[in-house]
């Protein structure tokens, strides 16, 4: 799964047009309000300072965060309208270019150097207005811009949290959207793995009991015509069952292979189709029998399926004891041959999705060799758990 962390920059690119705009009215309000100051020799001076600030304040939060270049930027920035102010002689409109730096400042240095950075430029413009009016003038700029500076360290620190919320909140919807897609493909192997155990548990029965059919049938066809064309008929019977059985898991995967019947009832025709000259099924019913859901019935068949498929194709076994066992919260399946035995140590295709099944369930199942020989698969689910 992939590892997600919060990251939210201290600063962002803010829009170039709203502090070109900005700068761009402080000069038109100089130039409309004191006309006269474009006939001094400073009009140049605060020319090229606000446009040196316009250019530096766009581009301070291009810079890479909290580096000694952007800090170094956000110092020209405060020089330059330090600049506009001294050269439009302490204009009263000048000083606002300086609420962009303060909150430049807040995005950008760590939070107690933003503060000190703006009481002291709070502080240097009250000293600028003291030096070129009076000392009151001087101490009511300074409180008057230093209460303007509280505000924007105010406003810039919401909008910080509501960025950081949209952040969080983007990061959430990331994240869904990952487990969304995570939970798809789940759904997807799940169902493929549940269409190869419906494939292999529905038409590895029929085919291999068909193929047994066919080779009685070919054995016996000299010398037992009557067992032969019995064999034959048997087999024609299987392939019927197999067409049946492959249309309706094609045609719904979830049909029960049970077809309406009692478990008991099934089971009993399974064993019944196994069967033969050679082999010998026995198969026995204990306990008082009662009523299970779709999904245990089904669990049980199969495994009851698979076991009996398995003895056919590789056990050479000449006996089997089936029994089926319903006791207070649990029923019980147990099938033994005294065959050759399993030869590998790990599940074949089959043992692991029949495994899978009863996991699913809430059962267990056991597969295992015995010392006497012979083979058993053995599986218990819960009774009323899941049928409620």
């Amino acid at each position: 799964m992939q590892n997600y962390s919060l990251q939210t920059p201290k600063s962002r690119r803010r829009e170039p047009l709203t502090i070109t705009a900005t700068t761009a009215a402080v000069f038109v309000v100089v130039l409309i309000s004191q006309p006269q100051f474009f006939a001094t020799e400073r009009w140049l001076t605060f020319t090229l300072s606000i446009v040196v600030f316009a250019v530096l304040a766009n581009w301070t939060p291009l810079l890479r965060e909290g580096t000694r270049v952007q800090w170094g930027v956000l110092g020209l920035q405060t020089l330059a309208a330090l600049g506009v102010v001294i050269s439009s002689n302490l204009f009263f409109l000048a000083p606002m270019l300086t609420f962009i730096t303060v909150s430049e400042a807040q995005l950008i240095l760590p939070q107690r150097a933003a503060y000190v950075f703006a009481a002291l430029l709070a502080m240097g413009l009250g000293a600028l207005f003291a030096w070129g009016t009076d000392w009151s003038a001087g101490v009511q700029a300074g409180l008057g811009y230093a209460a303007g500076y509280v505000f924007i360290v105010a406003f810039t620190q919401i909008a910080q949290r509501e960025e950081r919320a949209r952040d969080q909140l983007e990061l959430a919807h990331q994240q869904l959207r990952e487990y969304a897609a995570q939970v798809e493909r789940l759904a997807t192997v799940r169902e493929r793995n549940r269409i190869a155990r419906e494939v292999h548990d529905s038409l590895g029965h029929y085919l291999t009991a068909l193929n047994v059919q066919l080779e009685i049938a070919a054995k016996l066809h000299e010398t037992d015509p009557t067992r032969a064309r019995e064999a034959s008929g048997r087999a024609r019977e299987l392939v019927a069952e197999g067409l049946r059985e492959a249309r309706r898991s094609v045609a719904a995967l979830r049909a029960s292979p049970l077809d309406d019947r009692p478990l008991a009832q099934a089971l009993g025709a399974l064993v019944d189709n196994t069967r033969d000259a050679n082999l010998t099924i026995t198969f026995e019913q204990t306990g008082v029998v009662r009523a299970l859901s779709p999904e245990i019935e089904t669990v049980l068949y199969r495994a009851a399926q698979e076991a009996l498929t398995n003895i056919r194709k590789h056990s050479r076994a000449t006996q089997v004891v089936a029994q089926l066992n319903f006791d207070a919260d649990t029923v019980r399946l147990w099938v033994r041959d005294n065959g050759a035995g399993r030869a590998a140590a790990r599940d074949g295709v089959g043992l692991s999705g029949l495994r899978e099944r009863v996991l699913a369930v809430g059962g267990k199942m056991w597969a295992q060799n015995y010392r006497d020989g012979g083979f058993a698969i053995e599986v218990i689910v819960p009774s009323g758990a899941h049928n409620e």
